[in-house]
């Protein structure tokens, strides 16, 4: 048995006073008896010969190789020309985009439109019925004026 074992059981096994038994309880409940020992060892290797040296050198030299021999940005090679096969033409897109951007202004019209728009100005009349006095189906026999002798005009 350790020694921190043999401690613990000694504690836990005696009789303490009585508020003290939880408290001792609390104490060593969280704590952790098992001894972790690292065995790691490292190495003593250190300096430039490192893989990581190594990888870092072999990339800069691999970098530098390409820039020196990648072709320069006017320079026509097939691989741009094989791109450009399968590319879809600059007036294509810009007929489509000129073609949404008109769609586009035409919405925001319509939108503007509705959101400005009011009910057209009602007067309500109190009692709506006097509009019927002026009915020609309300006019007495002979209240007319007789207008069979006027000429009208040719147009």
């Amino acid at each position: 048995m350790s020694l921190a074992r043999a401690n613990l059981h000694l504690l836990l096994h005696q009789r303490p006073a009585a508020g003290s038994a939880s408290l001792i309880q609390r104490k060593f409940a969280s704590h952790d008896s098992h001894a972790h020992h690292d065995d790691t060892h490292y190495s003593s290797e250190a300096g430039f010969s490192t893989p990581f040296w190594r990888n870092t050198v072999a990339l800069s030299l691999l970098a530098v190789g390409f820039y020196k021999f990648a072709p320069s940005p006017n320079q026509d090679v097939y691989l741009t020309q094989w791109l450009a096969q399968y590319m879809t033409p600059r007036d294509f897109w810009a007929a489509i985009n000129e073609k949404h951007l008109l769609l586009s202004q035409q919405a925001s019209d319509n939108t503007i439109l509705q959101a400005d728009a009011k009910r057209p100005n009602i007067h309500r009349y109190r009692y709506p019925q006097i509009l019927d006095t002026g009915s020609p189906h309300l006019q007495p026999v002979g209240s007319i004026a007789d207008t069979s002798l006027t000429a009208g005009r040719a147009g």
